[in-house]
């Protein structure tokens, strides 16, 4: 069975979006090729990888069966490349999502460090991930470390790099719209929408716990396609409130309220202790230290698994934004 790479690529990146659309976006390709290439994979496969519908697009079992041995093809494929040309391999860093803190954080010391050869993914759940980097799939992984449903994998360590403020997005002429800060009661009048019920669990667990923490109620949508589809169903239903990310780009028509306390995404780095790849010593030498995170207890909030995370002599000033 002759595999074609660049059908497995085309696999790989709709597994990780789990939309077809943005897969071919990241590939520079249309959707028509990409599912083209897709298909010609199944043929060869002879199974199908993804249930397609009216709902979302889903791996099917055999496509969850695939995906690893994937993901290692084109390692491997890369890999055998760069030995030819003697390049150095990238370190493999998952960055859970597009619009977080790791992306950006990374883009900078990328700027600054040409020489920091990074090769990324974007699982949007650490998760996911976290098999990844204890089977070797992946050399460092992104997310917060509480919440996940099951055990932390032996060998696999963790440090806190920073923390991501979380506000509140609201369309404007919202009753909220002006307010220089949303506390308990306004919540709990209005309430949190969330675009997703129980996945990421680290991040529906941190959301559900400030909401338990205030008494607010909170609901949830199963469907979540990213920030658009959010900020798309915020204008098809103009009295939410959802949290987004302070420190988010948004358009002109969403209004985003600071809220108080204010709740934090916690983000760890997370790698295999016995990875041998010469870029990772440097990688965490580069990240911020435990110095840098700042958490003033009386204004913020976070649970108290993260809590325990925090350095035991943090600053009590306020998180500082990205450049």
């Amino acid at each position: 069975m002759d595999l074609d790479l660049a059908q497995v690529r085309a696999f790989v990146r709709a597994a990780d979006e789990l939309h077809f659309g943005r897969a071919a976006a990241a590939l520079y390709l249309t959707q028509q090729a990409l599912s083209k290439r897709v298909r010609r994979l199944e043929e060869t496969l002879g199974s199908a990888l993804f249930t397609r519908g009216r709902g979302p697009v889903e791996l099917t079992a055999a496509g969850a069966r695939f995906l690893p041995y994937a993901r290692e093809l084109l390692a491997l494929g890369a890999a055998a490349a760069r030995s030819v040309r003697g390049e150095q391999l990238p370190l493999k860093v998952d960055v859970w999502g597009p619009v977080h803190r790791p992306l950006s954080l990374l883009g900078e010391l990328v700027s600054a460090y040409p020489d920091l050869l990074l090769e990324l993914s974007m699982r949007r759940s650490l998760g996911s991930a976290l098999d990844a980097v204890a089977g070797g799939d992946l050399d460092v992984a992104w997310g917060r470390a509480h919440d996940l449903g099951h055990p932390w994998p032996a060998g696999v360590r963790r440090r806190l790099v920073c923390l991501e403020p979380i506000a509140v997005g609201v369309l404007a002429g919202h009753p909220l719209a002006d307010a220089g800060a949303v506390g308990a009661a306004e919540l709990r009048e209005h309430g949190l929408w969330i675009p997703f019920e129980d996945r990421p669990p680290e991040l529906t667990g941190l959301l559900r716990a400030y909401a338990a923490a205030l008494d607010v109620p909170i609901t949830g949508t199963a469907l979540n396609l990213g920030v658009e589809h959010t900020i798309a169903e915020l204008r098809r239903h103009p009295r939410r409130v959802t949290p987004l990310g302070a420190w988010w780009q948004l358009p002109a028509d969403v209004v985003r309220v600071p809220l108080r306390p204010t709740p934090y995404l916690p983000w760890s780095v997370v790698w295999r202790a016995d990875n041998a790849h010469p870029l990772l010593p440097r990688l965490l030498a580069l990240l911020p230290g435990s110095h840098t995170i700042r958490f003033d207890p009386a204004r913020d909030w976070l649970p108290e698994p993260d809590r325990a995370d925090l350095p035991r002599a943090a600053p009590n000033r306020r998180v500082p934004a990205p450049r």
